[in-house]
């Protein structure tokens, strides 16, 4: 009796809080559009930061759609088009796929004409019969002319104008391509950035000091929410697998404190401080140290030509996102650097510290601008961008510590990332901003 009591009593409580829930959900908007020309799905690639959004704003109840292109530099294996709209069914939630120009070339002028074409053919879905009204509608830069789309939603169909900036356009121009400020593109494009700022609804950033850079811009740096790059943690619970022996053997060798950069070789990232300290490293005698690069880029081939005298540095091949983390499992500290430019000030959120966390290995970062998830996490540190030397330092003392410290700190990082920056978590809180 006691133990029917007791059922009954556990079954109306969920009861309760599954009305509870409903009613939450209920107050809000409810047909949402996440419009992103990058984004992806897992059957084509991966799982993109909008898509495990849209996987859990579908699963609260609410009538999700993503809308993106099948013109990428970023996967070679998006959907072929034969018209104008491609639409499935994914994970509880619609992805619109549209028919975009196509390029090869990342800094190609088809590029920037793929950004307008998409967005013309994501206006004129308001045409469509068969498209709902959005209530929310989120642009998520990259595109940054995404922002239009916007703008045009709330003015006709009065939906809520989510600007989700993932990167600071066009001061991105500036500072990594070295393009004039005064160049007609920037000044168009900082019109863009402006116009989303004013106009839209809420400002989310992944970056934690945003709302600095927009304060600045136009003066409405309390529109701007935090919402940080996150983990979806059945991918690294399901979709798993191992490198081949022979594959680490090779570029990561036994008897060493293995350092690894895996990601984008590209010129963002000041890679030649780190060829820098392993040839500062190799002179000094210090042998025990090995850098291991993992994955491609622009600047692959010009890093190597810089390194090939250096046997405490390899350049391991790309390898698919399902194998990145036993690379990453088989380094002993991992290693990100960025530029010491403006658009960095305001923080990062990159999707590499969500792999290296998970890791649980202890990391380091050459970053001089606004610090978070390392120094909160307690599972590495930050230190000054372009110092070749204070890098030397730094993983000398690293490759001094006991394993039990360096495990320490691995455990410290797959903590925070589990407990605060997991999509269910931050997609409870992205869900507030559409009431």
């Amino acid at each position: 009796m006691f133990f029917l009591i007791t059922s009954v009593s556990i079954y109306m409580e969920r009861g309760l809080l599954l009305t509870i829930l409903q009613m939450h959900y209920l107050t809000m908007k409810s047909n949402i559009w996440y419009i992103s020309k990058y984004a992806n799905i897992k059957e084509y690639g991966a799982d993109t930061r909008q898509a495990s959004f849209c996987k859990k704003f579908a699963k609260a109840g609410l009538n999700v759609r993503l809308i993106t292109s099948d013109s990428s530099h970023l996967y070679n294996s998006l959907p072929k088009l034969s018209s104008r709209y491609m639409d499935i069914e994914n994970d509880g939630y619609r992805v619109t796929w549209v028919n975009t120009l196509k390029y090869s070339n990342a800094t190609s002028i088809k590029r920037f004409l793929s950004w307008f074409w998409f967005e013309f053919f994501v206006l004129t879905m308001a045409f469509r019969k068969r498209y709902e009204k959005p209530d929310v509608v989120i642009a998520s830069s990259l595109s940054i002319l995404s922002v239009l789309s916007g703008c045009f939603y709330k003015r006709f169909y009065r939906a809520k104008f989510i600007f989700e900036v993932r990167d600071i356009w066009p001061q991105t121009l500036i500072d990594l391509k070295g393009i004039n400020h005064r160049h007609p593109l920037v000044w168009f494009l900082s019109k863009i950035e402006k116009l989303g700022y004013r106009y839209s609804d809420v400002i989310v950033g992944t970056m934690p000091g945003l709302h600095k850079h927009v304060e600045t811009v136009v003066g409405l740096g309390s529109k701007v929410k935090f919402i940080p790059q996150g983990v979806d943690l059945s991918f690294y619970a399901d979709e798993q697998q191992c490198v081949k022996t022979d594959y680490l053997e090779r570029y990561f060798p036994e008897n060493k404190f293995i350092v690894t950069y895996a990601g984008t070789l590209g010129v963002a990232y000041s890679l030649d401080y780190i060829i820098s300290a392993a040839r500062t490293l190799n002179n000094a005698g210090n042998s025990k140290i090995h850098f291991s690069f993992l994955g491609n880029g622009l600047e692959k081939e010009r890093l190597q030509k810089l390194s090939c005298d250096l046997p405490n540095v390899s350049f391991a091949p790309r390898v698919p996102k399902s194998k990145v983390l036993s690379v990453l499992q088989s380094s002993d500290l991992l290693l990100h650097s960025f530029k010491m430019e403006k658009v960095f000030e305001f923080g990062i959120s990159p999707n590499k510290f969500v792999d290296y966390m998970y890791a649980k290995k202890p990391i380091v970062c050459m970053f001089s601008g606004y610090p978070s998830m390392l120094n909160e996490a307690n599972c590495g540190e930050f230190i000054p961008s372009e110092n070749s030397q204070l890098l030397v330092d730094t993983l000398i003392k690293y490759s001094e510590m006991d394993k039990k410290e360096l495990a320490i700190l691995g455990e410290n990082g797959y903590e925070f990332l589990v407990k605060s920056r997991n999509f269910e978590v931050l997609s409870s809180q992205y869900m507030e901003l559409f009431k």
